[in-house]
């Protein structure tokens, strides 16, 4: 199903923000909020006017006091009859700035995938699913588990994989590289940990880009910016390497295409990195590892490619969201993964966004 369709584009809208600090609803004048692929945490940053923020928010000396400050951002799109309300972020401040000249106040901070971030764990877990992992660790840090059950071992996995399992490590790693296991997404929403199936771009709601070639009685349409940017590289191939870890029977399965490439340079090489994509795939032996990892090789050295564009803010564009782009009558119309979408508000600007994509999960790109 489509997302976006011409019929929800075209409503006449008001626009409105919220922000709250310590469930307090205060002013503000300005934020930003990224949305990111789901092994990074969302972040936020936003521009409070300290002359019009209620007591105790208003004076230097709350904001000098402070240990820990919560944060909740919605955006609102209302129209005739209808109120589309969306929690863009929930998260807590790392870091804030006071410019008394200016009566401003500058907070940024990450979701509470941070929460997960910022504990390190060398727990064995060894009698417990994976499932039953994230749970625990959900709970633990105050969050509600949204969980499908799963039967892998976490104890089988260390067996024969010590190092990924049992060396001390973020919780947040630990949860990426189960999920990868068990072929799931894992990503924080709100006060709930997700632990799911990954999507399946074929059946998921996607959200439609629209290109309308000129003619001679119009220049070209979209229902993005003119900042609508699609791009390839050609030399890709001298530098991706793929890496399939599989678990069949009891055992890790690995195999690396092409299996002479490291991941990074020497100082000095003129080399660029190497982009490294682990991918997890249960029940293969090692020559169909093999063959996956060189499939996977190819189309990623042959046509992998991205897109960038902005456009009017909504509520629905988020990371979870296949982009399906449409009318360049070329290789660009296709499927793409979201790496990231921004949404702004300001009273300047009003409420806008912006995303990047690639036709290639980059969940799977392992991060130098």
């Amino acid at each position: 199903m489509d997302l976006n369709t011409k019929e929800t584009e075209q409503l006449v809208r008001q626009v409105v923000g919220r922000l709250l600090l310590n469930g307090v609803h205060v002013p503000f004048y300005s934020f930003d909020v990224d949305s990111n692929a789901f092994y990074s945490a969302d972040t936020f940053s936003a521009v409070l006017v300290m002359s019009d923020l209620p007591a105790p928010y208003n004076t230097m000396s709350w904001w000098g006091s402070q240990t820990s400050i919560d944060i909740s951002i919605w955006a609102g799109l209302i129209n005739q009859g209808t109120q589309d309300w969306k929690e863009l972020i929930v998260g807590a401040v790392d870091h804030l700035s006071i410019h008394p000249a200016k009566f401003e106040v500058n907070i940024s901070g990450r979701d509470y995938t941070s929460r997960f971030i910022d504990h390190k764990t060398n727990e064995k877990f060894a009698n417990l699913t994976t499932s039953q992992v994230a749970t625990l660790l959900a709970t633990r840090r105050g969050l509600t588990p949204v969980v499908t059950a799963t039967t892998t071992q976490v104890g089988g996995i260390t067996k024969w994989d010590h190092v990924h399992v049992s060396d001390e490590r973020t919780e947040w790693d630990l949860l990426a590289y189960l999920a990868g296991i068990d072929g799931f997404q894992v990503y924080v929403a709100g006060n709930e940990l997700h632990y799911e199936p990954s999507l399946d771009p074929q059946t998921s709601d996607q959200y439609v880009i629209r290109w309308v070639q000129p003619d001679a009685y119009h220049y070209p349409q979209s229902n993005t910016a003119d900042d609508i940017t699609f791009e390839r590289d050609l030399t890709l191939a001298l530098g991706v390497t793929v890496q399939v870890i599989s678990y069949k029977g009891g055992k890790v399965v690995k195999s690396t295409y092409p299996n002479n490439s490291a991941k990074g340079i020497a100082p000095g090489q003129s080399t660029s990195k190497r982009q490294v994509y682990e991918i997890k795939r249960n029940g293969l032996d090692k020559a169909q590892a093999t063959q996956l990892a060189q499939k996977i090789h190819k189309q990623i050295t042959d046509h992998e490619m991205r897109m960038s564009c902005s456009m009017p803010g909504d509520n629905l564009l988020m990371p979870n969201t296949i982009v399906r782009q449409e009318g360049t009558g070329s290789g660009f119309d296709q499927l793409y993964y979201v790496d990231a979408v921004r949404r702004s508000m300001s009273f300047d600007a009003g409420y806008t966004m912006s995303l990047t994509a690639k036709n290639h999960n980059p969940n799977s790109l392992v991060q130098p």
